[in-house]
């Protein structure tokens, strides 16, 4: 039973109680009995009083039950039974027993933020929900949102760009500033004779920091609409803040200038933030012939290539999905499983609307395993801010989102740009 339900049964009995108060004590002033009549309505609402508190506790006991099992489903049970046998399988586990169950995963605050979501103003809020909020608000303002909720956000959020799906991707509890180690360059190994001396040889470590930006939107819904059970509210919130963020994030990871917003792979149209910047031979100003390609793909160094995947521009993809062999056999492999991405030359392609068009001079492909060469740092939760006053003339109410990111190269030479011939 929900704590709305219990919270009527409770009003309800309190209600009748009043009744009954207010037959007795009318007789007692003019110091009579109750008459027939009086006596009979009376005890009605003694026994509508049973009814409804007999109802009450039975439905307080089911909560209680309901809290005490969802409890056990959120504690790891060595916790619950004192067993160090159930030992977790990975280092990401054993964060998550000792960080527990997010605040806003709890089955409190999942249900007061729904209803924070959906009700006519906040001060629709009972005072147990607004106590469920009060301990997940994040840190901008607004509520977090449920891990659930967040998921979806995100997943919506990577379809639209193919940097944020392809890059490595690190969460972080909060949001200040992280120093992140890169490995530029490693130490080697060598025979070594019996009872001869080890030799160290060094790894090349470099520190890169990593922040967290703030990408927000805002989307404005009609009062009617949230009162239409037909609407979807969830559904349309995960679409527009998706697809929303997800562009101005991806614009970031292709172009950003690492000002108030992530570092992109590119610098500029004509130069990379990666290694190296491949330019093609003479001829290939507005196309990639087949020689600048493969030219292209081993320039990449081999421990990256085995791993190394396509970025180009839309107008690229074009020109690369007309190429053909001699025997005027697409050099583009279609995917027609549909359970994976399409192949060009043998490796994974993706087509990104950031990406400088094909145009001399510009670098309209990079090619890299970028999981080693770009790294986004996102800040666990997603804050949502209902704003009921500020639109309340137009009959509308709006929900600002937010996220807190960064993303930059870590890896340079795990990537490289390709760039149009100038003639």
């Amino acid at each position: 039973m929900r704590r709305d339900e219990l919270r009527k049964l409770a009003e309800q009995e309190a209600a009748l109680q009043a009744k009954a108060v207010e037959l007795h004590e009318s007789a007692e002033k003019e110091q009579r009995n109750l008459s027939g009549e009086e006596q009979e309505s009376f005890e009605k609402i003694l026994h509508d009083i049973d009814d409804v508190r007999e109802r009450r506790t039975r439905g307080e006991k089911l909560f209680a039950a309901q809290r005490e099992v969802d409890q056990t489903l959120t504690t790891p049970i060595e916790k619950r039974i004192g067993d160090g046998g159930d030992a977790p399988n990975s280092f990401m586990e054993h964060r998550q027993r000792q960080l527990g169950t997010p605040q806003q995963d709890l089955p409190e605050f999942r249900a007061a933020f729904w209803q924070y979501l959906g009700v006519n103003s906040v001060s629709d809020l009972d005072v147990e929900e607004h106590r469920a909020l009060s301990k997940g608000t994040a840190s901008a303002g607004g509520y977090l949102v449920p891990t659930a909720f967040y998921d979806q956000i995100i997943r919506a959020l990577r379809d639209l760009g193919s940097v944020s799906a392809l890059a490595n991707e690190i969460t972080t509890d909060s949001g200040e500033t992280i120093q992140l180690p890169a490995n530029t360059a490693h130490g080697s190994a060598v025979w070594l004779a019996e009872s001869a001396a080890f030799t160290p040889s060094d790894e090349t470590f470099a520190q890169l920091t990593l922040g967290a930006y703030k990408a927000s939107t805002k989307v404005i819904v009609s009062e009617e609409l949230l009162q239409d059970s037909a609407f979807d509210l969830e559904a349309f919130l995960i679409t527009e803040f998706g697809e929303r963020l997800g562009v101005l994030e991806n614009t970031a990871f292709i172009k950003g200038d690492g000002t108030g917003k992530p570092q992109g792979l590119l610098a500029s149209n004509i130069l990379s933030n990666l290694g190296a910047d491949v330019t093609a031979a003479v001829g290939n100003s507005t196309t990639f012939n087949y020689t600048a390609l493969v030219t292209a793909i081993f320039s990449l160094p081999r421990q990256y290539r085995a791993n190394a995947s396509f970025i180009v521009s839309d107008q690229a993809a074009r020109n690369l999905y007309l190429m053909v062999d001699g025997q005027s056999r697409p050099l583009w492999s279609v995917n027609v499983a549909g359970t994976g991405p399409d192949t060009f030359l043998g490796y994974p392609i993706y087509t990104d609307p950031d990406m400088p068009p094909a145009g001399a001079g510009n670098i309209s492909m990079v090619f890299g395993d970028w999981r080693r060469a770009y790294t986004v740092r996102r800040v666990r939760g997603f804050g949502v801010q209902r704003q009921n006053e500020l639109h309340s003339d137009n009959g509308q109410v709006g929900f600002r989102a937010y996220e807190r990111l960064d993303g930059r190269v870590v890896l340079a030479g795990a990537g490289i740009g390709v760039k149009h011939s100038a003639t």
